[in-house]
């Protein structure tokens, strides 16, 4: 019976163990793409940056959204 087998989702190399998952969008990472932000293990600097401090696209409570 075959081992488990995961496959990063960044570079693609396959491991032959179960790999983290980024906090944000749960994309596994191995050790060699894993971008910590805050203590946390992300995939990209966008996913940690996006967790933190929130996207472009939110609103406040009581606040308008912007016209593109």
């Amino acid at each position: 019976m075959p081992g488990l087998v995961d496959t990063c989702g960044v570079c693609k190399e396959v491991f032959s163990f179960s790999l983290p998952r980024c906090s944000m969008c749960r994309k596994t990472m191995c050790s060699s793409c894993v971008v910590r932000v805050g203590g946390c293990s992300f995939c990209s600097r966008e996913c940690g940056h996006s967790f933190f401090y929130g996207g472009a696209s939110d609103v406040e409570d009581g606040e308008e959204a912007p016209e593109d």
